[in-house]
Order: structure tokens, then sequence, then C-alpha cells
């Protein structure tokens, strides 16, 4: 949970002004290209899948942190998880020049590197930068695609609360 609220945080502190819809729509399509491709998870939750997720982890949310950090993702409206950590050298190669292409478009939010992992972060702020939309998380075997909302003033009061 902290993990999630300092890269929350850094998101935030940069300032993110990302890719557009044309980006949006390209990594949806390099998504559908590799799904049911040998070594290539797919997990894509709209609508129904995503309110089930969000309804359980609801349920297990112990603290009030638990529970503040939850409303941040209430403006998610799609999840798309890509787990090409079996999938061959030469398929995961090129999936990874592909969304690379796409994603280097736009401003990257952050970057980390935990165990010798590089682990890039894309999004789009829009209104008066008070609002995250789309965010893509790609790391070296696998792409997270977050459609939708997450609200920064929920992130900072998130922080605070951390502190």
């Amino acid at each position: 949970m902290k993990k999630l609220l300092i890269t929350l945080l850094m998101v935030l502190s940069l300032g993110a002004n990302a890719w557009a819809g044309g980006q949006n729509a390209k990594l949806r399509s390099l998504v559908s290209t590799y799904k049911g491709t040998e070594g290539f998870e797919v997990v894509d939750l709209g609508g129904v899948g995503l309110g089930l997720l969000k309804a359980a982890a609801r349920s297990a949310a112990e603290s009030q942190e638990d529970r503040e950090a939850l409303k941040l993702f209430s403006g998610i409206k799609r999840l798309t998880v890509v787990d090409f950590s079996d999938a061959e050298p030469e398929a995961r190669d090129k999936f990874l020049r592909k969304a690379n292409k796409i994603l280097k478009g736009g401003e990257m939010l952050m970057e980390a590197k935990d165990d010798g992992e590089t682990v890039r972060i894309y999004g789009t702020s829009s209104g008066e930068g008070d609002l995250l939309e789309d965010i893509a998380i790609l790391a070296e075997d696998a792409l997270i695609f977050v459609r939708g909302t997450i609200r920064m003033d929920q992130v900072e009061t998130l922080m605070k609360q951390a502190d």
C-alpha cells in the first residue's frame, strides 16, 4: 500500500502532461494484437468485473487508510493487465519495442528501478491538473493500463495521512 502511495505522490509532484488519445488507442490495439499469443496473459476488466474487484477490495480494507486509498480508484473505468513473462524472448522483445514506441510519444511521469528491473509510468493530466487519466505502467514483463481518472486531491489527502 505504501509503495502505491509513494508512486502516486511522485506522479503528483512531476505535474503530468502525458499522452494523447491516439496513443491510448494504439496501446489498446497493441494489446488486442497480442491477446491470445502464446506466453501473453491478458486480463481486461471493465464495468462488472472491475466493480466486483472494487467491492472485494472494500470488504478486505482493514484500516481507515486502506478505505481512503480505495477512494482513489472510484474513477477507474477499465483495467487491463498483460503478463508476458512466459512469452518467447523474440515475442516479448517485439511487444516491448512496440509499447515503448507508442509510449515514447508522450511524457513519462516516473521511472523507477527495483532489483535491476525498470518500471516506467505514463499518464495524462487534465483540467487544472486536478485529474490524472489513463495511466500505463510498463515493466520488463508486464503492462498495466488503467483507463479512467484519479483525483489528485485524494492523493494529497492520502499522502498527509501516510506521514
